[in-house]
């Protein structure tokens, strides 16, 4: 059984590689680095692949078993979500998601604060998974996300038409906007698609590409504008945007409407989908680049 590192945790094959022992150990090691730089609070969260939430129960036994105040978020939750806890907690973070990876595939990211990815080479796993398991708390704070994120979407998207399609993939992205939508009074109309959890992505690949977004791609077709597709990988940090005919917006494209939207506040992107604004959170956050987008797109 084998790990392999990413830039901020590890990834593996769900039975094969990346298993509740490995879990274990992955929390353990993570634990120690966490109680090394004087850090008391972790997050721990989870997206919607096979026994992710029951991982997730696993990780956080072992961190609250170390002594950490541990919290789990309730339900799959998207990495902004998992942003915007670690930072309202000042917490580090342990993140259960294989991201744009096939269902088969499950990892961590991890996080020492908000928006400081741990890097693998920054922490020592033991040999065996620890016995020992603590207490947690379940955490809901999902709707002070919405609230937050409402506040900084602005008022911009007020008083549009239209009719705006969302793919989550069944990913964890699933249900955000529509609390949105509803607090901010939007009148365009919002269209779901695969908005249900679901541990196979419902047969396609969790990467918001072409390839794996045919209904998406054939309702943007036959639509008339005034119309926007969005699509999110499986952690929901990542944005397509799909115009009416079905012509997907380039990374470039959408950042220039985003600028214009936004009037000179600062917006990055990552070249993969992601945008980041660091005056809302640490984390990207693709729900918030598709509301601001919506003043310009519909």
């Amino acid at each position: 059984m084998e790990l392999y590192p990413t830039q901020d945790g590890f990834l593996g094959e769900i039975a094969k590689d990346f298993t509740f022992a490995q879990v274990a150990r992955l929390a353990a090691g993570f634990g120690e680095r966490v109680r090394a730089e004087g850090i008391t609070r972790v997050v721990v969260a989870h997206d919607t692949r096979f026994l992710a939430k029951e991982m997730a129960e696993e990780a956080a036994g072992i961190l609250g078993g170390m002594g950490l105040e541990t919290f789990l978020l309730k339900g799959p939750s998207p990495l902004p979500l998992f942003g915007f806890a670690l930072k309202e907690l000042e917490a580090a973070g342990f993140y259960l998601t294989a991201s744009r990876k096939p269902a088969r595939f499950q990892g961590v990211k991890l996080r020492l604060g908000p928006g400081k990815p741990l890097s693998p080479e920054g922490m020592a796993l033991p040999q065996e998974a620890p016995q020992k398991r603590g207490s947690f708390q379940v955490l809901d704070r999902k709707k002070a996300y919405l609230e937050h994120l409402a506040q900084n979407a602005g008022q911009g998207a007020q008083g549009k038409k239209g009719v705006v399609y969302l793919d989550t993939l069944g990913g964890a992205g699933g249900g955000v906007l529509p609390g949105v939508f509803k607090l901010l009074g939007l009148e365009a109309e919002l269209r779901e698609l695969h908005p249900l959890p679901h541990p196979l992505f419902y047969g396609v690949d969790p990467d918001p590409k072409p390839e794996n977004l045919p209904t998406l791609l054939a309702l943007m077709k036959a639509v008339e504008p005034k119309a926007v597709g969005f699509a999110l990988d499986g952690d929901a940090d990542r944005l397509s945007v799909v115009l009416p005919g079905g012509e997907l917006v380039s990374q470039e494209e959408a950042l220039e409407k985003l600028r214009q939207a936004l009037g000179g506040r600062e917006v990055r992107a990552d070249g993969e989908g992601g945008y980041l604004f660091s005056w809302h959170l640490p984390e990207k956050d693709p729900f918030l680049a598709a509301l601001l987008l919506l003043q310009v797109l519909l």
